[in-house]
């Protein structure tokens, strides 16, 4: 027996370590040696690649065709997971990677159509575009065939070869982020749930942004001139459609200054884009140039060439989300005798059908399914396997669109005229987009297609006629703009555009105004601002949420006596707070746990089990009824007496100090960070075993809310998880590009076994930002560039 048990344990031993060397193996995958020459024939010339410091890669070419083959190239050494990742997203077929559970997902993916919008477009492309794309396309295929037998960790764990990529498959992105950026079918179908649910018209609109006394618009001075006529037929009651959990994120911050608020006399720009936060990040960094001919620096979508929002030599530009109400949902008839019939102005007419065979992991039949699409667009009858209702949706990303042409025009204009006819383009994908140039102008101008409405798109149509279908778009020259106004800044931050004076319906879903308020009041507060100001301004903890509700909540606590001792001391603690969200402070946790608790005790006798959905309008709901002082939504429908408001709000704090002292137990030990973490997670890493081996995922504790600033967003019926914020920060001086500063919340690399793999994000939790080289002479700064490789042809004429 000892004999069994001595050769047992050599065995577990040697099977332990072979282990760990094979899991060592599989992580290093496709670690590339950032200084190995890379020779590929296509190539006329030499081009260099000098990595920095934090791995950003500065590409020296001396023309398009080399420069956007070594693009494609280091996209795909950085980033090839990603890359085929949101590729399967785009073409609906993730179901053949993760298994079965994603064959719904895959469904309602090619519903959306984006790979076939993108064969369309690249069509349309022209020849100089489509030949972009192919050197692009070029690059990454020769990094596949580099590395087939050597592929990045997360193809050997689930086990398939990537395909090669296509020019069109660049387009797909496109979709990707109109998608990802639509924020209709997130909270319409949210909104519809809710009034069949309540019926009660007054509580109905406390969910919705109420503007009516806020004046804080993005384009303050903007005139609009010209009228239209409108129909504002409201919509009856519609059918049931099933529960769902929205997940929505809050959008982004962009800031400018002119010359004459900036201690340098030339503008200074800041722009972070809000976005799920993930490893890998949404954005990679690349600094792309031709002498003589280019020179551009930012942020790139992995899977597309072009800078998306950055500087070149001239110009600087950057985005936040318009918030663009870009689909309507339309109530269908079928015909009960041919369901691929639906009427339309007292007429059957036939749908469009599509056969598809998804294909799913580790079973040999694929399933088929089909499809079903009005002149509308795709048509959904079921959600989470219930059924319902079938509605159909026009998508705003199924419309033709430019944006992979604006971005390669932008990346290259020099003035205001040439940054206006680039973001033409943008479509499918609406952006504020703000400007500064060398010439010490500043703007910000809406670009995107606006459809226009005979009614407010938040609600759901009937489909049988043609009424309430899109008549067009508003044309650009009408969308709002700002160049040089006189206060000597421009600002947004997913705040209402406009007035109501302006005659086209944008969206019902703007952000409450506490960020663009933070933003303004520190742009207001010094004559002249610095780049060291607006990294300040970039990191931010301050809330003028807590500004303007704590007084009233204090007003209303202070009428009870009878408060039990940790009520009286968290009491205490909110009045010694100065409303900055820091980790190590409590008076965060409580005050943000009260918000959550008063919401979910106005709104659960209505919504009952359904009450996750009501939380999607947190954010209005809280702003609305603190705007007031008071809900309808107060009275507990459940019992014979009328509650008030004062009443719901008592016994909400006590609830939240209750449920605070359960989870943390002594309020001395209570703290903001604790209780608010930032979760970055990899796909991969839900699974715990693969997290562990890889160490894929990371924690921290979070500053800042869903309303700072600086955000660390999380959501009401997920509290206090965040996993969305700013997905990058930068600032640029237009004074000296040189002395300009960025940061991505993780890093450039994919791969866990690299140096780049999250190797930004402790600097980005501190407040941080790493300095942005641009004019690039290595001779001169050689302890900038950590690593430097030579891609060549060997042909002898490089």
């Amino acid at each position: 027996m000892k004999t069994i048990l001595k050769i047992s344990a050599i065995f577990l031993i040697i099977l332990g370590i072979s282990g760990y060397f094979y899991v060592q193996k599989i992580k290093k995958s496709a670690l590339p040696d950032y200084n190995r020459n890379v020779k590929m024939e296509v190539l006329d010339k030499k081009v260099y690649v000098y990595r920095d410091s934090v791995g950003i890669p500065h590409i020296v070419a001396q023309n398009e065709a080399d420069l956007y083959r070594v693009v494609g190239y280091l996209s795909a050494q950085d980033r090839l997971w990603q890359m085929d990742l949101l590729r399967r997203v785009t073409q609906g077929r993730l179901s053949e990677i993760f298994g079965k559970d994603l064959v719904d997902t895959d469904v309602l993916l090619r519903k959306l159509q984006m790979s076939q919008n993108s064969e369309k477009l690249y069509i349309t492309l022209d020849k100089h575009l489509q030949d972009i794309l192919k050197f692009y396309s070029e690059g990454v295929n020769r990094y596949l065939q580099d590395q087939k037998d050597n592929l990045p960790f997360e193809f050997q764990v689930l086990g398939y070869q990537p395909e090669k990529w296509q020019p069109q498959h660049s387009l797909n992105l496109v979709g990707f982020m109109s998608w990802n950026l639509e924020f209709a079918y997130k909270m319409e179908m949210a909104y519809q749930i809710t009034k069949e649910k309540t019926g009660d018209q007054e509580k109905l609109k406390e969910l919705l942004p109420n503007y009516e006394q806020i004046n804080n618009y993005v384009y303050q001075d903007f005139k609009f001139s010209k009228k239209i006529i409108s129909d504002t037929v409201l919509v009856a009651a519609l059918e049931k459609i099933s529960a769902l959990t929205p997940d929505i994120f809050n959008g982004s911050n962009n800031w400018v200054v002119a010359g004459k608020k900036s201690v340098t006399g030339k503008p200074i720009f800041s722009n972070d884009m809000h976005l799920g936060l993930d490893i890998p990040g949404i954005w990679t960094r690349m600094h792309l140039m031709i002498p003589g001919q280019l020179n551009v620096t930012g942020v790139v979508l992995p899977g597309e060439p072009f800078v998306v929002a950055g500087h070149n030599e001239n110009i600087a530009w950057g985005m936040t989300n318009v918030m663009l109400d870009g689909a309507d949902f339309y109530m269908e008839t079928i015909n009960p005798d041919n369901k691929s019939q639906y009427k339309l102005n007292g007429e059957w007419k036939k749908m469009r059908v599509k056969k598809e065979k998804i294909y799913i992991k580790g079973e040999k039949d694929p399933v088929e399914k089909t499809l079903y699409f009005t002149h509308r667009g795709p048509v959904f009858s079921s959600f989470d396997s219930i059924d319902i209702q079938p509605v159909s949706m026009r998508w705003i990303g199924n419309e033709p669109s430019h944006e992979i042409k604006a971005l390669y025009e932008l990346s290259k204009a020099e003035n205001w005229d040439d940054f206006c006819g680039a973001i033409h383009g943008f479509q499918s994908v609406s952006q504020n987009i703000a400007y500064a140039d060398k010439q010490g102008n500043i703007g910000i101008h809406l670009a995107g297609r606006l459809p226009k409405r005979t009614a407010p798109g938040y609600l759901f149509f009937p489909g049988d006629t043609d009424r309430y279908d899109w008549k067009g778009f508003v044309p650009f020259d009408s969308l709002p703009y700002e160049y040089n106004p006189a206060r000597g800044f421009v600002s947004s931050a997913n705040n209402k555009s406009l007035d109501d004076g302006y005659p086209y319906y944008i969206t019902e879903w703007y952000d409450v105004p506490y960020r663009i308020r933070r933003i303004r009041q520190m742009l207001k507060a010094k004559e002249k601002l610095s780049t060291a100001d607006f990294k300040k301004m970039l990191f931010d903890h301050h809330s003028t949420q807590a500004d303007e509700i704590k007084p009233k909540l204090l007003a209303h606590l202070k009428q009870k006596k009878n408060w039990n001792e940790t009520e009286q001391q968290a009491i205490k603690k909110l009045e010694q707070w100065d409303h900055t969200y820091e980790p190590d402070l409590s008076a965060p946790l409580i005050f943000d746990q009260f918000l959550i608790t008063l919401a979910k005790n106005l709104t659960k006798d209505e919504m009952q089990k359904e009450n996750n959905i009501a939380l999607s309008f947190f954010s209005y709901l809280i702003f609305n009824t603190f705007q007031k002082d008071d809900s309808v939504w107060a009275d507990d429908v459940n019992t014979p007496e009328k509650e008030s408001f004062h009443q719901i709000l008592l016994q909400s704090f006590s609830d939240a100090v209750a449920l605070l002292t359960s989870q943390y137990g002594d309020i001395e030990a209570w703290q903001w960070g604790e209780a608010h973490q930032l979760h970055l997670e990899h796909p991969l890493g839900k699974v715990k075993i693969i997290d562990k081996l890889f160490h894929l995922n990371r924690t921290y504790p979070a500053p800042g809310n869903s309303v700072t600033v600086n955000p660390f967003t999380y959501f009401a019926n997920t509290a206090f998880h965040s996993n969305f914020g700013a997905s990058e920060k930068h600032i640029f001086n237009v004074a000296d590009w040189n002395q300009s500063y960025s940061i991505l919340p993780t890093g450039v690399s994919g791969n866990p076994a690299s140096d780049f793999y999250c190797n930004q994000t402790d600097t980005y939790m501190q407040g941080k930002v790493f300095r942005d080289l641009f004019d690039f002479d290595t001779e001169k700064l050689p302890e900038y560039i950590r690593y430097k490789a030579v891609f060549y042809s060997g042909s002898g004429n490089d």
